[in-house]
């Protein structure tokens, strides 16, 4: 089988669309992910695990504050998650018409208007090349409304032509651009960790 018919099928999962945030000194960004998963099936300390392109900002911010709050977001909030989704926060402030207010404890922005939000302290974080992985305590959390979360066949369905375009010319751009790092990640990785 090969490579380009393997993309089909693992897009046939349909994960929760995220929201992530972070902040570091006066700077905050957000991004939209489907790469988040409980790690943790001790309830009495909750974790989860996060991975975000080393390119994106709100990586960068994430890696500086040792923090970020992920938002779980309504069925009704694909245009939100397009916020999130297209551009860079180095260019434009993605909060500048979403009302947030910063978390106590981590200084991340947590969204007023979304299914849940989870406050987030990172304790070990692992590099592959296209993603830093974040494992990560949760110190606090809000469930704010009950319902289905959106997923990521629904938020895709519900752009524009244009707008999957865009999403999708992104995402090739970041493969092209960090496949190299992942092949020096490879290269790297020690004998005891090779099959």
């Amino acid at each position: 089988m090969s490579a380009a018919a393997i993309g089909p099928i693992l897009r046939r999962m349909d994960r929760e669309v995220w929201v992530v945030t972070a902040a570091s000194a006066e700077r905050r960004g957000g991004l939209l992910a489907t790469w988040v998963s409980p790690a943790s099936i001790d309830d009495t300390r909750p974790r989860v695990m996060v991975g975000i392109s080393p390119s994106h900002f709100t990586g960068e911010l994430i890696t500086e504050s040792r923090s970020f709050a992920l938002h779980l977001l309504r069925r009704d909030q694909a245009s939100l998650g397009l916020s999130f989704a297209i551009g860079s926060g180095r260019d434009r402030d993605k909060f500048a018409q979403i009302p947030f207010v910063p978390s106590e404890s981590t200084g991340a922005p947590l969204l007023a208007e979304c299914l849940a939000w989870l406050d987030c302290r990172v304790v070990a974080q692992l590099p592959t090349g296209d993603r830093i992985y974040y494992w990560a305590e949760v110190i606090d959390g809000q469930e704010q409304e009950m319902g289905e979360p959106l997923r990521e066949r629904e938020f895709i369905g519900s752009a524009t032509a244009e707008q999957q375009a865009q999403l999708g010319r992104d995402r090739l751009a970041d493969a092209t651009r960090l496949r190299p790092l992942v092949e020096q990640w490879l290269a790297s990785l020690p004998p005891d960790l090779r099959p």
